[in-house]
């Protein structure tokens, strides 16, 4: 295997990187990853999606009796459970939020780009060095 073909290898594993980083960025509708979170002894009620977002916020009519400052709190910290229960469920996510698998994915196609030029420069300038060798 020449110098050139092992650059194309190294250049198809990072198209193949960058394009799992673009289908990872891809909203998936059959995840099951999901929060839960509840407060008020399980009168209200939350469920996150893998994207953070708040899928269903459900109250029981007895919660409505409280100080709205009250009830605030308490879907306040059925949320926050939610979000939690859902970190704890995607191992590496930090507290800070997810990453931007789009911008990776778009980061890694410039250095892809980058790399298999230079890739193509040191190919072509070994092959130059090697006809001016076997011109001797």
């Amino acid at each position: 295997m020449t110098m050139h073909e092992n650059g194309q290898r190294i250049g198809e594993m990072l198209a193949e990187v960058v394009q799992a980083l673009g289908r990872t960025a891809e909203p998936r509708e059959d995840s099951t990853l999901r929060g839960d979170g509840e407060a008020a002894d399980g009168q209200v009620r939350v469920v996150a999606g893998q994207d953070g977002r708040l899928r269903e916020l459900r109250l029981d009519p007895r919660v409505m009796r409280m100080a709205s400052e009250d009830l605030a709190r308490e879907i306040l910290v059925a949320v926050n459970a939610a979000l939690d229960d859902l970190r704890a469920d995607m191992p590496g996510l930090e507290a800070a939020g997810p990453a931007d698998p789009r911008g990776l994915a778009e980061s890694l196609g410039g250095v892809h780009a980058d790399v298999m030029r230079q890739l193509d420069e040191f190919a072509d300038g070994v092959e130059l060095v090697v006809r001016r060798l076997e011109e001797r």
